[in-house]
C-alpha cells in the first residue's frame, strides 16, 4: 500500500506536524497494524489514532494494545467497525489496567460478548482516566456490565471536570457587586418619600393634582390662541385673493359688502343726502331713543 510507507515514516521520525493518524478505511491488516506499533513506541507526537472500518483482528489488536501500554502521548484511540471479538477486548482491558493517559476509546461493532464487556468493566475500577468507551453494535447483552461501565465513566468525567480551572468548570458562582453609597442613599430617599403616606402626603398629592390641572388649562388656551390666529391668517388671505380678482378684471364691477353699503346708506341718512325712501325712515325714527342710532354706529 503505497500510502502507508509516507505514514510509517512520520511516526517513526517523531515529525512534529503530525499529531493525528488518521488511518479509516484504508483495508489496513494485522500485519500493517505491527508495523505501525512498533513506531508508535518511540513516537511523541501523536494524540489521536484512528484505525476504524479495517481488517483488525484480535490478534493485531492485541499486538497494538501492548505497544500503547507505556505510551504518554495518545489519548484517543478508535479502532471501531474491526473484527478484535472478546479477546481483542481482553487486550484493551489489559491496556487501560496500565495507561493513565487514554481518555476516550471506540470499540462500536466488533463482536464483542458479555465476557469481553465485564473484563472491560473490571480494568476500569482501577482506571480514573478514561471517560468514553464506545461499546454500542457489539453483542452485550448484560446490563448490569453495561451500568457499571456507564457509573465509572461518569464518575471520571465529574472528577476530572473538578480538576480543571474554575474558568473551565462551568459551575464558577459570581459574587454579586457591591452596592454603591449613591446607590445606598437614593434608595433610602425612595423608601423616605413611600413612606408618606399621613396628611402630608395627601397635600402633596393634591398640589401635584392642582398643577396638572393648572398645565392642561394654560394648555387648551395655547391651543384656542394658535387657532383664531389660524383663522385670522386664513380671512385675510381669502379677502387678498379677492381683491386681486377684482382688480385683474377690466369689466368688473366693484363690489360692496352689505354692512358697508349698510353703513354708508345710514350715513346718508344722517347727513340728509338721501332718497325718499330714507327720508321717510327719518321722520320714522324721530321719536326713538338717538342713544340707540349711536349705539348702533
Amino acid at each position: 500500500m503505497l500510502f502507508f510507507k509516507p505514514v510509517l515514516s512520520q511516526v517513526s521520525s517523531n515529525d512534529p506536524n503530525v499529531t493525528t493518524l488518521q488511518l479509516s478505511h484504508k483495508k489496513l491488516t494485522d500485519k500493517l497494524l505491527v508495523q505501525l506499533s512498533d513506531a508508535l513506541q518511540t513516537n511523541s507526537t501523536i494524540n489521536e489514532i484512528w484505525l476504524t472500518n479495517n481488517y483488525i483482528s484480535e490478534s493485531g489488536a492485541g499486538y497494538f494494545a501492548n505497544a500503547l501500554e507505556n505510551n504518554t502521548t495518545v489519548t484517543e484511540v478508535y479502532l471501531g467497525g474491526n473484527k478484535i471479538g472478546t479477546k481483542g477486548a481482553l487486550s484493551v482491558a489489559n491496556l487501560l489496567q496500565r495507561n493513565r493517559v487514554i481518555r476516550e476509546v471506540g470499540l462500536e461493532d466488533n463482536d464483542i460478548c458479555d465476557g469481553g464487556a465485564k473484563a472491560l468493566a473490571e480494568a476500569l475500577v482501577g482506571n480514573d482516566t478514561l471517560q468514553t468507551l464506545k461499546l454500542n453494535g457489539n453483542k452485550i447483552n448484560s446490563e448490569e456490565t453495561l451500568k457499571s461501565i456507564k457509573e465509572i465513566l461518569q464518575k471520571n468525567r465529574d472528577a476530572a471536570r473538578k480538576k480543571l480551572p474554575p474558568s473551565h468548570q462551568g459551575t464558577a458562582i459570581s459574587k454579586p457587586p457591591k452596592k454603591s453609597s449613591s446607590s445606598r442613599k437614593s434608595r433610602s430617599r425612595s423608601d423616605k418619600d413611600r413612606s408618606k403616606s399621613g396628611s402630608g402626603g395627601e397635600k402633596e398629592r393634591d398640589r401635584d393634582r392642582d398643577r396638572e390641572r393648572r398645565s392642561r388649562i394654560s394648555s387648551s388656551q395655547s391651543k384656542s390662541t394658535t387657532a383664531a390666529e389660524a383663522a385670522s391668517s386664513l380671512a385675510t388671505a381669502s379677502a387678498a385673493t379677492s381683491d386681486a380678482a377684482g382688480s385683474s378684471s377690466p369689466g368688473a364691477q366693484p363690489t360692496t359688502s352689505p354692512s358697508t353699503s349698510g353703513f354708508k346708506k345710514f350715513t346718508n341718512f344722517l347727513s340728509g343726502n338721501s332718497s325718499n325712501k330714507d327720508v321717510a325712515k327719518k321722520d320714522s325714527l324721530k321719536n326713538h331713543d338717538y342713544e340707540k342710532v349711536g349705539a348702533f354706529v
